[in-house]
């Protein structure tokens, strides 16, 4: 396989990898942010006040529309390529660790959680993956 072959390869798995993340993470978020009801009712928590619906609308809706438009950014425009598989790194391995940190002091969650959790974990490795595979070919880095 030529080098130019193999970066093409590269580049279409760093696209793959941050349009499917962002894709994923504009659904939940816009969900979140225009109807949070809808998740939260899967999971049994019910929003009792103005100030309830506000944390998850500004918290969980707003911020994963920002994440997902910055990850599609970075599948489109490779200027932002790296940052964009930086954050989502950052952003998942975060989630995912607060989900664990929660299991440990918390219980077991609602088991659609374990899997939110398995998929978060995934994506994580998945930018852990392909920020390593760059930096260890100097000529396709990208900048940031």
């Amino acid at each position: 396989m030529s080098s130019h072959t193999g970066g093409i390869r590269k580049m279409r798995l760093k696209k793959l990898v941050l349009g499917s993340a962002g894709l994923g993470i504009a659904v939940i978020g816009l969900i979140y942010l225009l109807a949070p009801h809808l998740l939260l009712d899967v999971y049994g928590v019910d929003i009792q006040s103005p100030s309830e619906a506000n944390i998850f609308r500004s918290g969980s809706g707003s911020l994963f529309v920002a994440m997902a438009i910055l990850f599609c950014l970075g599948a489109f425009n490779t200027r932002y390529t790296r940052t964009s598989l930086i954050t989502l790194f950052t952003f998942m391995s975060g989630l995912a660790m607060g989900r664990l940190v929660s299991i440990v002091a918390d219980g077991w969650p609602h088991a659609l959680l374990i899997a939110v959790l398995v998929v978060e974990a995934s994506y994580a490795g998945a930018a852990a993956y392909v920020l390593r595979v760059e930096d260890s070919y100097p000529q396709l880095k990208e900048t940031a």
